[in-house]
């Protein structure tokens, strides 16, 4: 059976199915993240930053599963100041997210530094009201982007999916069909996850839309996890068990995870593996596990 995907380097993104196992995708420079001094953003620690991209490398291999990594940043210096440091070390394809204003200072830095745009994935817009950021997307022709979706905790799958279906957009039209008018040729749609209800609704939502559009699905899955880590347990250790918990039910249904901290990536990428494997060994057996529930 032939396998539907776009192909970034030999990272496969799987759409229309969710045959091929999800890209995990980690963080760097995210705010607070402890290699980068807090009163000075443009001074990291350029050891501790390739160890954490290497491990996950690392990890990727092992498990064979792919991974990308996403380079976020608050300020536009500090922007250009990581992208130069990854890029001196690392070759693309990466996820380029943090602030707008950050992402505008990525873009226009990585043409300078001849970087293709169909070597990184913009991350993300959530509708075309900002003419400013829908000019950088065509001006810089931008190829893939991550469209996320903004929605409340008890907000419908049906409603999601509406979100971007719908010509609610200027031009009467919808978010999808408007970024393809600009040029962009792969499209993300992540449900945008605000606590353990919305990522109900979101699974759901990615069945539909997968399906239905036959566009690559996934989400960010863990971040409403730090919400319910009790002080009086190990909070490190009660919030890197549940994501690896969760991690486990979104890989079933997901094309990407954006699994947060990179430092996270151990508890993440076995976590995949085992899923996947089960996923595995129930489709051999015929098993239908959710069928019923």
């Amino acid at each position: 059976m032939n396998e539907d995907y776009y192909l970034y380097g030999n990272v496969k993104l799987g759409y229309g199915n969710f045959r091929i196992s999800p890209i995990l995708i980690g963080t760097m420079f995210y705010q607070g993240q402890t290699l980068v001094d807090r009163k000075n953003g443009l001074q990291f620690d350029e050891s501790k930053a390739r160890k954490r991209i290497d491990a996950q490398k690392s990890l990727a291999s092992q498990y064979k599963l792919s991974d990308l990594v996403e380079i976020s940043a608050t300020t536009p210096d500090a922007m250009v100041k990581y992208l130069d440091f990854y890029l001196d070390f690392y070759e693309p394809p990466f996820v380029l997210g943090g602030s707008f204003e950050a992402r505008i200072a990525g873009v226009e830095h990585l043409v300078e530094r001849g970087i293709k745009p169909e070597d990184y994935i913009y991350n993300s817009i959530s509708n075309l009201k900002n003419t400013k950021e829908t000019e950088l997307i065509k001006k810089y022709k931008i190829k893939s982007v991550v469209v996320l979706i903004l929605g409340s905790t008890n907000m419908r799958s049906s409603q999601r999916y509406a979100y971007i279906t719908e010509n609610n957009q200027p031009g009467n039209t919808n978010i999808i069909e408007g970024l393809k008018k600009i040029g962009v040729e792969k499209i993300w749609i992540d449900g945008g996850v605000i606590d353990i209800e919305s990522f109900s609704h979101i699974l759901e939502t990615q069945q539909i839309v997968s399906s239905a559009l036959k566009l690559p699905v996934g989400t960010a899955p863990t971040l409403f996890l730090f919400k319910y880590s009790s002080p009086r347990l190990n909070k490190k250790f009660h919030t890197k068990a549940r994501k690896a918990s969760v991690m486990f039910i979104a890989s079933w249904y997901s094309n990407f995870i954006f699994y947060g901290a990179i430092e996270d990536a151990r508890e993440c990428f076995a976590s995949v593996y085992q899923a996947i494997e089960l996923k595995k060994v129930m489709k051999k057996e015929n098993i239908k596990l959710f069928d019923n529930l």
